[in-house]
């Protein structure tokens, strides 16, 4: 019987233009993350009016049913039989319905009511994240077997990382575009803009990975038809080792992102009291800083897994976001303008290394199980995290406008928001960075003493 360990490695390393293609991927991956969000708050909320708690869960619910569905991808992605392989078919697919879903949220009319307006986000919301399960998780599937060598698929990962990050060096520039006096008014240019990034940064760019790479499905698939769905599912959530790198991820992905949330409020409504326009416009900088920032750590990390392993590399850069995270508390202060670059400079580092480090780490454990015979699912493996990842963003996203309505905000006050509600929401947001940075030092150094058979499966560099 043909077994995963009876296979041939594969020892040829990854071709240049299967990295290209794999990064016009991740530019897309990124976009399907960020791309809702950074058009609806200062649309829907800012611009329309929309209540925040109520645009949270319109954003979050779709992105709740997306994740749910996630597992059954990558379950499909695993088992399927066709002559275009086993994910650039559902790659392509899902890469037209992303481009076509993104343009339809932004053709809301502006005079109807708040909860049609609502609805209507709900609905093309919906369908937007089922395209993303079905397009992240078999990327990510794809990723993951494009070698057998651990280090090769952590360069190759790390390669795509850096059109990844592309991605944030753009994407809070879009709502500022979106305001250019060209288009005649913020709602005809939120329109253009989305058309345009439906059709070239989903559609055309998501599409190459599928075009592009060619999959290895031979023994793979027949590998892959030899595990059921249930059988796929429960060999990676009871694997102790990924559910360590799904806690970390929950950490960072959902606790700190949602102290991060604050910034973009504590730039428009404290820093340039509750001038949107020159709000939007730091929060660009600030995120272009991040971005030019993370892509100049991407070999850095690279460099400090190879040389302190990836645990190791990632309990450095924690260290490093804690510090980050008190200066935040002297950063976001009145006509802050240029200090806010720091935040970048001590913050940057650590989600360059959770888009490098965590899934090359889940791609080892992927591999581990295949070589130990158990099967070929990388797709389950990339979904279950992309599962943890969505619920992160639903989590960070939720409270996120849950506390806004706690602490006070209120969108039609402009400049007038409470004093109290502005210095809670600067607790929230360096508190929460530092606390959501030490919790995983300890978690790591915990398992390192009680169970480090767990910590020792993750160990590749």
């Amino acid at each position: 019987m043909l077994t995963a360990s009876s296979l041939p490695p594969n020892t040829n390393g990854v071709k240049l233009h299967y990295k290209i293609a794999l990064g016009f991927g991740f530019f897309t991956l990124f976009f399907t993350g960020q791309g809702v969000h950074i058009l609806a708050v200062p649309y829907y909320q800012m611009t329309l009016g929309v209540d925040p708690f109520l645009l949270s869960l319109v954003m979050t619910l779709p992105m709740l049913f997306g994740s749910a569905v996630a597992p059954l991808a990558g379950h499909l992605s695993d088992n399927l039989k066709s002559r275009w392989g086993r994910r650039s078919p559902f790659i392509f697919t899902a890469a037209l319905v992303l481009g076509l879903c993104y343009g339809l949220l932004w053709m809301v009319p502006p005079h109807w009511p708040e909860a049609t307006q609502l609805l209507y986000f709900a609905a093309f919301g919906t369908l937007f994240y089922l395209a993303t399960a079905f397009y992240t998780v078999p990327l990510n599937g794809l990723a993951y077997e494009l070698s057998d060598n651990a280090g090769e698929r952590t360069q190759a990962i790390g390669f795509a990382t850096y059109f990844l990050k592309s991605g944030s060096l753009l994407y809070q520039w879009v709502f500022p575009l979106a305001q250019l006096a060209v288009f005649g008014s913020v709602y005809l240019g939120i329109r253009y803009i989305g058309w345009g990034m439906g059709v070239v940064v989903f559609a055309l760019c998501g599409m190459l990975p599928a075009l592009i790479i060619r999959e290895n499905v031979s023994a793979s698939q027949y590998l892959s038809t030899r595990v059921s769905f249930i059988d796929s599912l429960r060999s990676v959530i009871d694997n102790p080792s990924m559910k360590l790198l799904l806690l970390l991820v929950l950490l960072q992905m959902g606790g700190s992102a949602f102290a991060a949330t604050l910034d973009y409020y504590l730039l428009v409504y404290y820093v340039h009291a509750g001038n949107i326009a020159e709000g939007a416009i730091w929060k660009a900088t600030l995120s272009t800083s991040y971005a030019l920032v993370s892509i100049a750590c991407v070999p850095l990390v690279l460099k400090l897994s190879t040389v302190q392993g990836k645990l190791g590399a990632l309990q450095v850069i924690y260290l490093i976001n804690a510090c980050g995270g008190l200066a935040k508390w002297f950063i976001f202060v009145p006509d802050a303008r240029w200090i806010i670059i720091t935040d970048a400079l001590l913050c940057g580092a650590v989600w360059t290394a959770m888009v490098i480090l965590i899934p090359s780490m889940v791609s080892d454990l992927s591999h581990q199980d295949q070589q130990a015979g158990k099967g070929a699912h990388a797709g389950m493996y990339a979904s279950i995290y992309n599962w943890v990842l969505s619920i992160s963003s639903v989590l960070a996203l939720m409270f996120s406008g849950l506390s806004l309505n706690l602490l006070g905000f209120n969108a039609h006050a402009g400049a007038a928001q409470a004093h109290e509600s502005l210095q809670y929401m600067r607790i929230i947001l360096a508190g929460g960075t530092v606390l959501f940075s030490l919790l995983p030092l300890w978690i790591l150094y915990y398992y390192r003493q009680h169970k480090p058979g767990v910590l020792a499966a993750l160990q590749q560099r």
